[in-house]
């Protein structure tokens, strides 16, 4: 089998020529496909696997005490889901990952991603700075998850992504945006829209004018 597709994923992308044939024949992974809505691991299954998403999309929900559902976020291929619980003390996963549409994910034994990262000091490094980048998500996840009202969230939102500049571009669609703050994306849209219409910000598309930053901090 082919592997050389494994390089398409941020993870292994930055390994050197020179090392790309040793790293096929070292690595050693499992592919399975999932279909739409089809659980893939559950919420407090063990992590023994480094997991990659090589086709499609899968969501990431966490269940409470009462069954209710909170999203987490959309992976997109080619990406790692969950790479930070691998080497956790506790490697049980705390979200369940579902195919949001058609997927195909490649389960790299934990074993041989230690053993890896130990001979492929990029490989190494990039799942370290994947674990970095998820740890801060989650970080920015819990603060938007503390504020109440889409319109704190949007505001709070908007301030970080203009990074003090009064015109910038989001880096993120509507929809991602939306997901991001688990509501749906009309709701987000007609916040948008207010903020636009009370002059507060000025919009065209992806592009974002803050016309009124004050008004924009005091809403969070």
């Amino acid at each position: 089998m082919n592997k050389s597709f494994i390089f398409k994923c941020p993870l292994c992308s930055s390994i050197p020529d020179s090392e790309k044939e040793d790293f096929l024949n070292e690595v050693h992974f499992n592919i399975k496909s999932y279909i739409k809505d089809e659980w893939i691991i559950s919420q407090g299954e063990e992590f023994s696997a480094l997991h990659i998403l090589i086709e499609g999309e899968v969501k990431t929900v966490m269940v409470d005490e009462k069954g209710d559902f909170m999203h987490i976020e959309n992976i997109k291929a080619p990406l790692p889901i969950a790479s930070g619980f691998l080497f956790a003390g506790n490697n049980k996963s705390p979200v369940s990952v579902i195919a949001k549409r058609d997927a195909k994910i490649i389960a790299i034994p934990k074993d041989n991603v230690f053993m890896l990262m130990k001979k492929h000091d990029t490989f190494m490094l990039a799942i370290l700075a994947s674990i970095s980048n998820k740890t801060q998500f989650l970080s920015e996840k819990v603060r938007l998850t503390s504020l109440r009202t889409i319109k704190a969230k949007t505001a709070y939102y908007i301030l970080r992504e203009s990074e003090g500049e009064s015109i910038f571009q989001l880096k993120m669609s509507k929809q991602d945006i939306a997901s991001l703050f688990g509501v749906s994306r009309q709701a987000l849209t007609n916040v948008m829209k207010q903020l636009h219409e009370d002059n507060i910000i000025s919009m065209d598309r992806r592009k974002i004018k803050i016309v009124n930053r004050n008004a924009l901090k005091i809403m969070f």
